[in-house]
């Protein structure tokens, strides 16, 4: 099956060249996504079959994510001066995210079971896979649903601030890393080394503080 690996290898390098001319709009992830399933629907592929050709590379996710550790140690110093107020920031907008993110669905009639996979979708897609599943909802559900939540903090994220204002870079990244994650961390990455620091802090605290707040709201039968 290296044929999976080798189209999602040139599909990948394709994408990442074009996101230059698109300015953070043409983001890699979701470009490369389109192009994928699109193969995969008009070959008639398998996803198993796919999946299983991917291996050596979802193998590495585990080790890129441990690596966003590096970028928080190089900016400790400064990142450490603020560490109590992003703590504070990042328990009130873990609550208030899960707790919209909630709230809108339910409103708009959303099954409570999809409900549950929703509700996780600001944490990177392991962790809030793990949590949809400690919640009896569906994991790839859940995952799909982190995974799209990154794509648009990592488009809209950078606009969006700049809409609002907020041009300090750890303010930036800290926001892009607490909603958007993984794919949004990697996106403040290429607005700078400050930028990039906190998102990868933001998305670290997300990872923690939103499997409690959730689990939390499940003991207590909010959700």
């Amino acid at each position: 099956m290296i044929w999976a690996l080798a189209v999602t290898l040139l599909v990948w390098s394709g994408a990442v060249w074009l996101s230059r001319f698109g300015r953070g709009v043409l983001n890699p992830v979701l470009v490369s996504t389109i192009v994928i399933v699109a193969v995969l629907l008009v070959g008639r592929i398998p996803l198993e079959a796919y999946a299983e050709g991917t291996v050596p590379l979802t193998a590495l996710l585990g080790p890129a994510i441990v690596a966003l550790a590096f970028p928080i140690w190089r900016h400790g110093k400064e990142l450490g001066r603020l560490l109590p107020a992003l703590v504070i920031a990042a328990v009130v907008a873990t609550i208030v995210g899960a707790a919209v993110t909630v709230l809108v669905a339910w409103l708009l009639g959303v099954p409570h079971d999809i409900l549950l996979a929703i509700a996780p979708k600001h944490a990177t897609s392991a962790v809030s896979a793990a949590v949809a599943d400690a919640l009896g909802a569906d994991v790839s559900l859940a995952a799909v649903f982190s995974i799209l939540t990154g794509i648009l903090g990592a488009v809209a994220g950078p606009p969006l601030l700049r809409l609002v204002r907020v041009k300090d870079p750890v303010s930036q990244g800290f926001a892009i890393g607490l909603s958007a994650h993984a794919i949004g961390t990697a996106r403040a990455m290429e607005l700078g080394r400050t930028t990039g620091a906190s998102s990868a802090l933001g998305l670290a605290l997300a990872a923690l503080f939103v499997p409690v707040a959730l689990l939390a709201a499940s003991l207590f039968g909010w959700i």
